[in-house]
């Protein structure tokens, strides 16, 4: 629980500190030639059933309180995906090789774990830039979607490309 607090605590913390507006896209994502958002037999069908995990946030959209649950994940080895019977199912992470197998398409960009931190700044704008400019250190940043509260966060690990995460406030 300590750590589930951190956790929160953290992002929140980075949030504040490192969000960054643009023109990121999420339903410019595909994944293995599924949409960001697709619905769970697009994704049953493309994947297989995957393991179903009954989720239980406490706030954000995909708390059980809200309208379109109960909300739950479809898991499968390197990604998974959340949403609801309700509602479509939304890619909420990747975690990708070092073999650049595991891919996500951005429009026409491919992102992969042989993606540089340097060739994401190209494909991700001036405030990617400026934003890894001010923070050499930092090996991830969350960059909010056009005109919505939600976003993703891109995780790194020696210079390279080791996540993506569908981020959401609480």
């Amino acid at each position: 629980m300590r750590q589930i607090r951190l956790t929160l605590f953290l992002l929140f913390t980075a949030t504040l500190s490192y969000g960054q507006y643009g023109d990121f896209e999420l339903n410019k994502i595909k994944f293995k030639g599924v949409e960001f958002s697709a619905t769970k037999n697009t994704i049953i069908k493309s994947f297989g059933q995957g393991e179903r995990i009954d989720t239980n946030y406490e706030c954000g959209f995909f708390s059980n309180d809200q309208e379109g649950g109960p909300y739950y994940q479809l898991v499968y080895s390197d990604f998974k995906y959340i949403g609801s019977d309700k509602e479509k199912f939304y890619l909420q992470y990747v975690k990708f090789g070092e073999d650049g197998v595991t891919k996500i398409k951005y429009g026409d960009k491919e992102l992969s774990g042989r993606t540089t931190k340097e060739e994401f700044v190209k494909i991700f704008s001036k405030e990617a830039k400026d934003y890894f400019d001010k923070n050499p250190k930092d090996d991830s940043i969350l960059i909010y979607s056009k005109g919505s509260d939600d976003g993703a966060i891109f995780w790194f690990q020696n210079g390279r490309l080791i996540k993506f995460e569908y981020w959401t406030p609480c």
